[in-house]
């Protein structure tokens, strides 16, 4: 989606834009990811065809899905938008320091168990969550541990945790921030905190797409055991996606406040908790900020 927001091939196709882990960030992982050229991508191109054993485009369209979609031996091959001078003429950062992307409201945030913290299998010591910090921030990783520190597995665990999520929260602010000085339209940002219902919720916490069924309203299509509170949590989400298509705000009458990203360093939790939180403390957001700018 963030592809589309800079495309000149979408101006005048949509009002608005809902990014939902989408990569709205500054840093790794966001809208700074190296942006790959022409070039580059078609020789992943031809290194894909190679692995399907295909000599031209009509070897590959006449292959049968299953071994099309087969990743035996194609590695960490990644494919994206380019810049390729026609779908996405520049990377998608410049195009937004340039104010050259299509101008709408956008809605965009990230769930609290994608953050790159603890996944389900993650193990975190001490000694390793220490060399972590020194081989990710340099001469920056004394400062990072006075921070988050490790002076045990528990509390490198506990780091680990708050870590990222600090540094996916301020990352996304900083986008918001930056997209700020040419946007005339306004930004909202979202952390959705809440878990499906479940054997596997503890496990896996508020995952990757879990926040899909409540912004549709479609509960009754899943038979996890949800309650009347997961109800009343998908009636406020729908509500506040459903205004946001009609409008460009998600507010609405009889939900909590929902304010456009602004100077005050917050972003909207939603969820079981629903209002607007600091994306980090003080020295936390500083530190970050100075990291993501480098």
């Amino acid at each position: 989606m963030q592809a589309l927001t800079t495309s000149p091939l979408a101006k005048g196709l949509f009002a608005g834009a809902i990014v939902e882990s989408g990569g709205s960030s500054i840093g790794s992982g966001g809208i700074t990811l190296r942006s790959r050229t022409l070039a580059e991508a078609e020789k992943d191109g031809e290194k894909f065809a190679a692995a399907k054993g295909a000599k031209s485009l009509a070897d590959l369209r006449a292959m049968n899905w299953e071994k099309l979609t087969q990743q035996a031996g194609l590695g960490g091959m990644r494919f994206a938008p380019i810049v390729d001078g026609y779908l996405q003429p520049l990377p998608v950062r410049e195009t937004i320091q340039k104010g050259l992307q299509n101008d709408v409201p956008t809605l965009t945030g990230a769930n609290l168990g994608e953050l790159g913290g603890l996944g389900p299998s993650t193990p975190v010591t001490a000694e390793s969550f220490r060399a972590q910090a020194q081989k990710r921030y340099g001469d920056l990783a004394d400062e990072f541990l006075k921070l988050y520190p490790a002076g045990d597995d528990e509390q490198a665990r506990v780091s680990q945790a708050a870590s990222a999520r600090d540094q996916a929260l301020v990352s996304m602010y900083l986008w918001a921030e930056e997209r700020a000085k040419t946007a005339k339209t306004p930004a909202y940002l979202y952390l959705w905190d809440h878990a499906l219902p479940g054997p596997d919720a503890a496990r896996f916490g508020a995952f990757h797409t879990s926040e899909v069924p409540y912004v549709m309203n479609t509960l009754v299509m899943s038979d996890r055991p949800f309650t009347e509170a997961d109800h009343k949590i998908a009636d406020m989400m729908s509500s506040y996606w459903v205004n946001f298509v009609k409008s460009g705000d998600p507010d609405g009458e009889g939900l909590p406040k929902w304010q456009p990203a602004a100077a005050k360093h917050e972003i909207m939790e939603v969820g079981d908790k629903t209002g607007p939180i600091a994306a980090a403390d003080a020295e936390r957001f500083a530190f970050f900020e100075k990291v993501l700018s480098r």
